[in-house]
């Protein structure tokens, strides 16, 4: 790919100008896109939920693909968003196995597992070995989920819980006060965000919730079960106030 069309792509990616990547790369004649180009295409599409117009790329590039892990994960990140989570598993699986450090894709991995099993697809929720977890019968967790939607926390083989969020819509409008500053609302900024909310508002957690977000996916995460739980009720709350909410945010740092 033009290392020039490569940059301004990005630039768009990273700007949520999602429509921009679609129509500069359709205009490219097919003969000549190549399978970074196809790939730019479908997770653009992604991006405007557009699942199965992404799919049909993905696949269209799916020799090319098998060895690349972020191929896998985006083919699967469509899979799971249309609620085929047996397909999401085994993209995401693959996605892992390539790739064991990535991170982003354990989690909608064991996302994928957890809702296969709650609709009863064929496929064995998630599982954390170490505590015999299983999230679909832990009242707590459940329960709090439905209260931080759309955040979700995952339980990890390693013993720990994550809060995730994958960005993009939102609370979008916070992010964009500040846009010419360079904030654009990705998982990094939302690390900036929740990073203040902890200092100011749960300083006692500070040491206990870690943050690794991921330009697509915020995530936070503690080996302290009910850490994770007050961070992530109270987080939610703090978001719905917008006035809390973009106080906290004038005063966060870009990463």
């Amino acid at each position: 790919m033009d290392k020039d069309l490569l940059k301004q792509l990005t630039l768009w990616h990273n700007k949520n100008k999602y429509e921009k990547i679609i129509n500069k790369i359709i205009e490219i004649p097919e003969a000549d896109r190549d399978y970074d180009l196809v790939c730019h295409l479908a997770r653009a599409l992604n991006n405007q939920e557009k699942y199965n117009e992404a799919i049909h790329y993905f696949i269209s590039v799916q020799e090319q693909g098998q060895h690349d892990p972020l191929w896998h994960y985006r083919l699967g990140y469509a899979y799971y968003y249309l609620e085929q989570y047996k397909e999401a598993v085994v993209a995401f699986g693959q996605a892992v196995a390539l790739d064991p450090e990535f991170a982003a894709g354990s989690r909608f991995l064991e996302m994928s597992r957890n809702a296969a099993g709650r609709a009863g697809n064929e496929t064995s929720p998630i599982v954390n070995v170490e505590k015999g977890i299983k999230i679909g019968n832990d009242t707590d967790l459940s329960e709090v989920n439905k209260k931080i939607n759309p955040f979700g926390l995952v339980a990890h083989n390693n013993g720990s819980i994550s809060m995730i969020l994958s960005v993009g819509k939102y609370k979008h409008h916070i992010f964009q006060a500040r846009a010419e500053e360079g904030f654009e609302g990705n998982g990094y900024d939302w690390g900036s965000l929740a990073a203040v909310f902890l200092e100011e508002k749960m300083p006692h957690l500070v040491d206990t919730v870690r943050f690794d977000p991921e330009a697509d996916m915020f995530a936070a995460y503690t080996h302290n079960r009910e850490a994770i739980l007050s961070f992530a009720i109270a987080f939610k709350e703090a978001c719905e106030d917008d006035a809390l909410i973009n106080d906290l945010f004038s005063r966060a740092e870009l990463d």
